[in-house]
């Protein structure tokens, strides 16, 4: 099982590549853009991530779960080498892996092989849960828990240092300071490398 945990897949999509290149020679990759759908604004940092994987040599296939079913996820993600899930609000992204089952299916084929890419809400979904998350949690009412994918068992928290995302950790740090779990915190240029049990933080130097 191989996961690639980023705070920003655009700094790092090269790096990634170089590392999944040496495990298999499919360069096929889907990118799960869901969690963006109720995101407002600026949305240049998707375009970002998506052209970095690009020029990093993946052949990149949009694909948004929403309103998808758990056979056709299937059929999807069947033959290609890698799935990155893509930032935006984390309760959205795991409202909706739940509602069309790709939470199981992703488990499922990325411990057969699937390599797994995350870029912040896409790489808190890849843990034991999403608590770590400064979005709005009011994207998702229906959430009655915020278990994750569990393919880890630490929690990420993206985007620290990032003066975008400062006032945001000035407003939730008390929160998570009280969170009583194992957590990596993550710079915009690093990114979490997991190889079954054994992970690693991985710096690259800043664009």
């Amino acid at each position: 099982m191989y996961l690639f945990l980023a705070s920003s897949v655009n700094f790092v999509a090269k790096d990634i590549s170089e590392k999944i290149t040496t495990i298999t020679k499919n360069k096929r990759l889907i990118f799960i853009p869901t969690a963006s759908e109720v995101e407002k604004g600026d949305l240049s940092w998707l375009d970002m991530d998506r052209k970095a994987l690009e020029d990093a040599g993946f052949s990149v296939e949009d694909y948004s779960i929403t309103g998808q079913k758990q056979e056709t996820i299937q059929k999807k993600l069947e033959g290609a080498g890698s799935v990155c899930v893509s930032g935006g609000n984390t309760y959205y992204l795991l409202s909706q892996a739940r509602k069309s089952g790709f939470d199981v299916v992703v488990r499922r084929l990325v411990k057969n092989g699937l390599m797994f890419v995350g870029s912040s809400a896409g790489s808190l979904l890849a843990g034991p849960n999403i608590e770590t998350s400064l979005d709005d949690p009011t994207t998702a009412p229906e959430l009655t828990d915020y278990r994750g994918l569990h393919l880890i068992d630490v929690a990420i928290r993206t985007h620290w240092g990032s003066k975008y995302f400062l006032e945001r950790y000035h407003q939730e740090m008390d929160r998570l300071y009280s969170l009583k779990q194992k957590m990596i915190l993550l710079r915009d240029n690093q990114y979490l490398y997991v190889k079954d049990n054994w992970y690693q933080v991985i710096s690259v130097t800043e664009k």
